[in-house]
């Protein structure tokens, strides 16, 4: 491949225009789980935030010194302020989710994270670094192109028509990325332990009964499907991270992803992981399927609802 043909294929992977239904639909599901996300922290806001909380702000600031993107730093010290830092960032979450003022929303949401995450670096996991991560990029996306608020009222005034105008994907391809390093760096880290390649590592996670939401079934417990089990996973990360570009393989992959997902919130108790991992999942559909489905689920709908009820004599 010639230097030229690398740079067009550059260019027309990251800026060639496409429909931002991915990204709308990411969105979406994104505000949601950040949504509840901050729901969960609720009852505890101030036990983790406060200025009594458990871990101090001078104490999170000796552990990690230096400038950091920190909200709790420039308000005043005082729980009243940190509560209403709280309904702020939920609020903003919600105005994410429906699409209203998508940009500043999405850049509240994005400090709200940062904010939070580096105000108590001890209760993060690598979900919440994701979502991070990602709200970083969903800031430069055009994420109310569709699917929000934002656009009907643009139409409604006359500054937009009803076509969704195909806009540059590469907020989304950053994204897309992030979240196939991600599967990368956990098969790879993974791949360097004895536990999961000699396939121990989920007979060891097993029993790990404090993390458990509910028991695993007695069946799949037998070492020799803990072991094929351990290897599968291995495998299905290493796919996720790299095999999941390749058109043909996609759907396959990520049908297996969202089994594998569902099947660890079923089991172990890690608040939100899964659902964080897969609200990115939309993002590599194709945007003439999703429109697909989005035009099936209108018209199942409306059949519903203007479905007359049958009433016998």
């Amino acid at each position: 491949m010639s230097l030229r043909a690398l740079r067009q294929a550059w260019n027309e992977f990251f800026f060639a225009p496409q429909s931002p239904l991915p990204i709308a639909l990411f969105r979406l599901l994104y505000g949601m789980v950040v949504a509840v996300n901050f729901l969960l922290l609720r009852p505890d806001w101030l036990n983790w935030y406060g200025t009594h909380a458990w871990v101090t702000l001078p104490t999170m600031t000796t552990v990690e010194p230096g400038m950091r993107l920190n909200l709790f730093t420039v308000i005043p010290q005082d729980d009243a302020w940190i509560d209403a830092l709280f309904w702020l960032f939920l609020a903003s979450a919600v105005l994410l989710a429906i699409g209203l003022w998508t940009r500043v929303s999405s850049v509240i949401v994005f400090l709200a994270l940062a904010s939070i995450q580096q105000r108590n670096l001890f209760m993060t996991n690598g979900g919440d670094t994701f979502l991070r991560v990602a709200g970083f990029f969903l800031m430069f996306a055009p994420a109310g192109a569709a699917l929000s608020v934002d656009r009907l009222r643009r139409i409604r005034a006359g500054k937009e028509g009803r076509e969704i105008e195909p806009r540059s994907p590469w907020a989304q391809r950053m994204i897309q990325f992030e979240l196939t390093l991600m599967y990368f760096m956990s098969f790879w880290w993974k791949s360097l332990g004895l536990a999961w390649v000699n396939g121990t590592a989920l007979y060891y996670v097993s029993h790990l009964t404090e993390m458990q939401r509910f028991p695993l079934p007695k069946w799949i417990q037998i070492p020799i499907l803990l072991k094929l089990a351990t290897w599968f996973a291995l495998a299905l990360e290493f796919s996720l991270g790299v095999l999941v570009w390749f058109k043909e393989l996609r759907y396959h992959l990520l049908l297996l992803g969202l089994v594998f997902h569902l099947c660890l919130e079923y089991w172990l108790n890690i608040p939100l992981f899964q659902w964080g991992v897969l609200t990115a999942y939309v993002l590599f559909v194709d945007p003439a399927d999703l429109q697909r489905v989005l035009n099936w689920i209108g018209r199942t709908s409306r059949s519903l609802l203007t479905r007359k009820p049958a009433y016998r004599a």
